[in-house]
């Protein structure tokens, strides 16, 4: 996933499949509050389409060890129907020129004000976690998450599943092998758990190049970054100086780069280094309780490749931008 962000006059490019606000809007009511019941474990629901569809039995080799961490698990939570439309509205507006909210951006605290779950649903979400002997990490500053961890047994008791070892292509994965379930009193602010299994997207890159007119040796010719640029019509930007110098490009990737190298070879061979000398590349592996993840080193197969191709083509859209994966 790719955000790319350049602010002269406020432009935004979004590759990915989700954005950030950033800045004031104006204030709305306090959400209300979704729990109503008390919870009890005996009056169960079960989240639908929490289970890969590759936890089937020819991929089962059985249980884990109980003792398995999961770590870093995010519990999604659930807006009133409510906020979901005024969210749905506030998202058209703040890109409509006509509108009261046009660029008026929020930050991940102001948007959980206004968007998010309210506290006191939070404390008891949090609350019953704790009551199965989970450990509650964080809840996102935007209130639709609460990280926790536990061990496998822990995990599989309090949502009532089990989590097994896969292989599936002769890799080794786990997953949980049944939707989850939470008491039903919860179920008004919970969405599911992100996420039971280590399944992980499948990288979508293809062949890159250097130069227009690239040739790859046997008669294709392959996008370059000065295709990039005039397929998106990025060319009257950079002469006018929007380049992404000062601003921040964040590439989030599920391996780190083999080698930072390569990022630097390819604005050379691209011809990037010397009009756009502000632009740099570092990796960093976020350690705030809100967004902890753990360094996954250089996963092998493609993983690391998307990485670099992320990190060089974000450069390519703004070639003076820090570009941070």
């Amino acid at each position: 996933m790719v955000r790319i962000m350049q602010q002269k006059p406020a432009l935004i490019y979004i590759l990915s499949s989700c954005f950030v606000f950033s800045g004031m809007a104006a204030a709305q009511s306090a959400p209300r509050t979704l729990i109503t019941q008390i919870v009890d474990e005996s009056k169960l629901i079960t989240l639908r389409g929490n289970t890969s569809p590759k936890a089937i039995p020819s991929n089962d080799r059985g249980p884990v060890a109980g003792s398995m961490p999961l770590q870093h698990l995010w519990l999604q939570l659930r807006r009133s129907p409510e906020q979901q439309a005024a969210l749905d509205a506030y998202t058209e507006q703040v890109s409509d020129p006509n509108a009261t909210n046009y660029h008026k951006w929020l930050t991940a605290a102001q948007f959980g004000q206004q968007f998010g779950l309210d506290q006191a649903d939070i404390n008891t979400i949090s609350e019953w976690l704790v009551s199965q002997g989970l450990k509650v990490e964080s809840v996102a500053p935007n209130r639709t998450l609460i990280t926790f961890s536990g061990t496998a047994a822990q995990v599989g008791k309090a949502f009532h599943t089990s989590i097994h070892q896969l292989t599936v292509n002769g890799q080794a994965h786990f997953s949980n092998m049944s939707d989850p379930q939470i008491p039903a009193a919860l179920a008004a602010a919970v969405t599911g758990v992100v996420k039971l299994n280590n399944f992980m997207p499948h990288p979508l890159h293809t062949m890159v190049a250097s130069k227009p007119n690239f040739s790859d040796g046997v008669g294709d010719f392959v996008v370059t970054p000065q295709d990039l640029a005039t397929i998106y019509n990025f060319n009257p930007l950079f002469q006018a100086g929007y380049t992404g110098r000062g601003q921040t490009v964040v590439a989030i990737e599920d391996s780190d780069v083999y080698s930072s190298s390569d990022w630097t070879q390819f604005r050379k061979l691209f011809g990037l280094t010397r009009p756009y000398v502000f632009g740099s590349f570092s990796e960093i592996h976020p350690s705030s309780s809100s967004l902890a993840c753990d360094d996954p080193g250089v996963v092998s197969g493609d993983h690391s490749l998307e990485a670099i191709i992320d990190a060089q083509w974000a450069s390519a859209a703004a070639p003076n931008a820090n570009i941070v994966l």
